[in-house]
């Protein structure tokens, strides 16, 4: 069996499987220069029905084509003339969407000519053989029947509600809120129909969209357009069309962004912030406007939960992360103390003590409570890493804030580090006696 019942999944309506189940039994049964004719007959029909799929839908190249074609058929022209406009269409605005489009069509016209008429030189008909059919069923089946009709405009235009629809559906602008089926129902009804050409003109249009333009209807539905963006993104990196970030037309749309709008609309500027945390190439573009990429590198890296992406911003630069952390007391927060140890213990200057004497100084005197509980969730997971002598310090520190030890947690945290110290301290002073 060439083709199974799930193969037979790919044909929308009842009429097409038909026809194509018609083409199968042909073949099984040997009748080879029917499958050919069937097939041709069959091919053109379905790029007939694409045409329309693809004029409904608003490409203004298609609907031109359709009425002419239309206009063919109502005055009884021959046949052969209304296939070399809907494959003429093809070839000239699709071949690129459709694998070897114009080698397997030609090849297969070329076929159906040969079966369908007498060979001048002997009054015979062409028989083809067993493998020229089989090949052309399965080449029409992978590259033209199985393949969706394809989008030749701006996407926007046909999914405006869909947009306002995922707006409602999405809680915020983050890469992890963004429900896998949102993602895959673009890519599924959408870009895997989108040729490259299509895909640059939507994905400038959703740009502008989402980062650039003043009108309050797109600042209502950020969470959609973020949908749309993050998932075009993502599939124009996954399909090897990398180069369209680079495009000129592309880049002036990234650069056009101005800090006004980003401060103006947190959904703008968490939007930018989570596309190039998850596609670096974005990054590199931004990159080209200082003040821009000052304002979202500052944005992300002084912020607890973000200095980690430290490297990504500055690859070369002589600055380790421990001393960025230094050198940036805003991002020195005891509550993020396990976050900010995590983000720059690998630098090859960091120093615990003093890194635990920084956010230990760092509880403020009033409403400190949960920045030393913060802290101190991670300075007794790291006990042991640490020299008798800076605990102490530190402790000193600790028990001259109130805030450290006025709150609920302070009777049960200090004495398990005064059981560590007592222990410790014995131990070392057993050793010294020994020596």
């Amino acid at each position: 069996m060439l083709f199974d019942e799930r193969d037979l999944r790919v044909f929308d309506n009842p009429d097409s499987r038909q026809y194509f189940e018609e083409i199968l039994q042909c073949y099984y049964s040997k009748n080879y220069r029917a499958t050919i004719v069937l097939l041709y007959s069959f091919v053109i029909y379905d790029l007939f029905m694409k045409l329309q799929t693809m004029a409904s839908e608003g490409n203004n190249k298609a609907e031109e084509k359709l009425a002419e074609i239309n206009e063919l058929i109502l005055k009884n022209e021959k046949y052969l003339e209304v296939e070399k406009k809907i494959i003429e269409f093809f070839n000239k605005n699709c071949k690129l969407y459709f694998n070897r489009f114009t080698e397997d069509v030609n090849y297969l016209r070329e076929c159906r000519h040969k079966c369908a008429h007498l060979k001048v030189n002997d009054n015979t008909l062409y028989v083809p053989e067993d493998y020229q059919a089989r090949m052309l069923i399965c080449s029409m089946y992978d590259n033209i029947l199985s393949v969706k009709a394809p989008f030749i405009m701006d996407l926007f235009s046909i999914v405006e509600e869909v947009v306002e629809i995922y707006s409602q559906r999405i809680d915020n602008i983050s890469q992890n809120s963004l429900d896998e089926r949102i993602k895959n129902e673009i890519t599924k009804n959408y870009l895997e129909r989108m040729t490259y050409d299509s895909l640059k003109m939507s994905y400038k249009t959703f740009l502008k969209l989402l980062f650039i333009t003043t009108d309050k209807d797109a600042e209502r539905n950020a969470y959609g357009l973020f949908a749309f963006v993050y998932a075009m993104t993502d599939h124009i990196r996954k399909n090897g069309f990398e180069r369209l970030f680079k495009e000129e037309d592309v880049r002036k749309k990234l650069l056009s962004i101005s800090i006004e709008n980003l401060e103006n609309s947190s959904e703008r500027k968490q939007s930018l912030i989570e596309l190039i945390l998850n596609f670096p190439i974005l990054l590199d573009i931004i990159k080209e406007d200082v003040s821009l990429f000052e304002y979202i590198s500052n944005e992300i890296l002084l912020n607890p939960n973000g200095i980690k992406y430290y490297r990504l911003f500055y690859p070369r630069s002589n600055k380790t992360p421990y001393e960025f952390f230094k050198d940036n007391s805003i991002v020195q927060q005891p509550l993020y103390s396990m976050t900010l140890y995590d983000a720059v213990k690998e630098s090859v200057d960091f120093d615990l003590a003093e890194f635990s004497k920084i956010l230990i100084n760092k509880v403020p005197p009033y409403n400190g409570f949960n920045d030393a509980d913060g802290f101190m969730y991670f300075f007794k997971r790291h006990l042991n890493d640490m020299a008798i002598e800076d605990i102490d310090s530190v402790m000193s520190i600790y028990r001259r804030n109130g805030q450290c030890t006025g709150r609920s947690r302070h009777s049960t945290d200090y004495q398990e580090v005064s059981k560590y110290l007592e222990e410790h301290k014995v131990h070392d002073t057993s050793e010294d006696e020994s020596n």
